[in-house]
């Protein structure tokens, strides 16, 4: 039986840009972040600069395979990459580690941990709560600390396999359907909407995609479903008595915000099953 996916315009676009990683010249055109130079002209000279490609390929060769990236359309801005270990390709989903930088002083080089579903080919991000590591440009051995951090990465990974056996073990109430959603709408949308508002949003965002996805309440199949929603967007609800599109997210950081706001949410509702 052959699984049909289908993918965002977004992430047709984030894909094909890590199909030509090995092609430095078109990744140039693509995402100059990657190949940023020199950091920011209004970065002091504190700021040691290290090329985001050159970390790259460093983790490419350590077997961390760079499979999208997002963002990093100008030469100093955000660039979002995740990267998959070669061992997971025979799977329903996989452990991704996932970079974070950028040279114009907006955020620091971070990684942290996520999950992609194959069935859906949806990339989800844990929180930091789970972890996160941030590497501020300053030490001229950044480079080193990065790999010493990939030395201990596979413990890391084991204690995300432990949260995502959990969560599909974990069943959740209509009532916990609810916080999720709202926990998308507050992050993707802010506070300050009306009540009708947050009525639509939650049914569109608790909608499954996939008919595999519509009996299954578990905490893994609500999370995905939720962020693939808010981030894929696609659907259409009313503001303020207007019909409006939900856009997809193609902004780093509030995707970013998004999946973390998700995770967070949806373990500390199991965590209250603890308590």
């Amino acid at each position: 039986m052959t699984i049909q996916t289908t993918i965002s315009d977004m992430e047709r676009e984030a894909n094909e840009v890590a199909k030509v990683f090995a092609n430095a010249d078109e990744m140039h055109k693509l995402t100059p972040a990657l190949f940023a130079k020199t950091a920011h002209p209004k970065m002091t000279q504190r700021y040691s600069f290290t090329n985001t490609y050159d970390i790259l390929l460093h983790m490419h060769n350590r077997g961390f395979k760079v499979t999208s990236v997002q963002g990093g359309y100008t030469p100093y801005s955000k660039v979002l990459v995740r990267l998959r270990p070669q061992e997971y390709a025979h799977s329903d989903y996989a452990p991704e580690l996932i970079l974070l930088d950028s040279h114009d002083g907006s955020s620091r080089l971070k990684l942290f941990l996520g999950f992609i579903t194959f069935l859906c080919m949806n990339g989800c991000m844990a929180g930091d709560i789970l972890y996160g590591k941030s590497f501020m440009h300053l030490a001229p051995d950044l480079m080193a600390q990065i790999m010493l951090e990939l030395d201990d990465i596979g413990t890391h990974v084991d204690i995300l396999h432990h949260r995502v056996n959990k969560m599909k073990t974990y069943k959740v109430t209509e009532t916990e359907k609810l916080v999720l959603a709202d926990a998308a709408i507050k992050s993707r949308f802010g506070e300050d909407r009306s009540k009708s508002f947050h009525a639509d949003l939650r049914q569109l965002l608790l909608k499954p995609r996939r008919p595999a996805d519509e009996n299954n309440d578990s905490m893994f199949t609500t999370l995905n479903v939720v962020q693939e929603n808010a981030v894929r967007g696609g659907m259409n609800y009313r503001s303020n008595n207007r019909l409006l599109r939900m856009r997809e997210v193609r902004n780093v950081s509030v995707n970013m915000s998004v999946n973390q706001m998700l995770w967070k949410t949806a373990e500390q509702l199991m965590q209250r099953e603890v308590a």
